[in-house]
């Protein structure tokens, strides 16, 4: 298991020259992060921030933040929608087949029509980024 800690980045003789930011916190969030940095034994903040960033986009720690969460859930939610869709899609080309066969009730076509426009709605809405549905909610709030 690994541990959830960063470790203290040893210097290797590469330094590091790319500046991300600059980040801003408040006074409360500055003297906690000094305080964290000085309990795993970092001289100052920066060092301590740049291994708890690094950490977490090697996956060596994660942590559940809000929007990574929101992103998950997402994710999952299309996943099901979407294998539900594949079930759909099979029963869609079952009734096709039998529509080619010329042993279909007149209405039938009618409705399959309408089951594929729905359908493409559904795909179409699935489609669309995650941001863009992000801000319709913003505006419908």
């Amino acid at each position: 298991m690994q541990s959830v800690q960063p470790t203290i980045r040893r210097f290797t003789g590469t330094k590091r020259t790319v500046r991300v930011g600059p980040m801003l916190f408040t006074d409360g969030e500055d003297a906690r992060l000094q305080e964290a940095a000085a309990e795993h034994g970092y001289k100052g903040k920066s060092g301590f921030a740049a291994d708890v960033v690094l950490a977490f986009v090697s996956g060596r720690f994660t942590a559940n933040l809000p929007l990574s969460e929101d992103r998950r859930r997402t994710h999952i939610f299309r996943a099901q929608v979407l294998r539900q869709l594949n079930r759909i899609g099979r029963n869609v080309n079952q009734i096709a087949r039998a529509l080619n066969s010329d042993f279909t009730p007149p209405d039938l076509r009618a409705r399959l029509d309408e089951l594929h426009d729905l359908l493409a709605l559904i795909a179409e809405a699935l489609r669309e980024p995650a941001a863009s549905a992000d801000s319709r909610k913003d505006a419908t709030a």
